[in-house]
């Protein structure tokens, strides 16, 4: 599978934060976007690329935060 470096640096923060608060590394997008030094509306982009290849799910308002399926842990910590 494909990643550029903005969806992979996003999946190894969902699982850092999976491994240090449990399952499923819920993180904030503004958080995100802090984070990684991007726009809020990048992390957007980048987490609605992530979710239709299935490695991260989202709440369904706005996007407000992002958080990891079983498989997005598991290619996140393959990296």
């Amino acid at each position: 599978m494909e990643l550029n470096r903005i969806e992979s640096d996003l999946l190894k923060l969902l699982a850092d934060e999976w491994d240090e608060a449990g399952p499923p590394g819920y993180v904030e997008t503004a958080v995100i976007a802090a984070h990684l030094k991007i726009s809020v509306a990048i992390a957007k982009s980048a987490i609605q690329s992530l979710f239709e290849k299935g490695l991260v799910d989202t709440d369904r308002v706005d996007t407000f935060a992002a958080y990891l399926t079983a498989e997005g842990y598991t290619l996140a910590r393959k990296m």
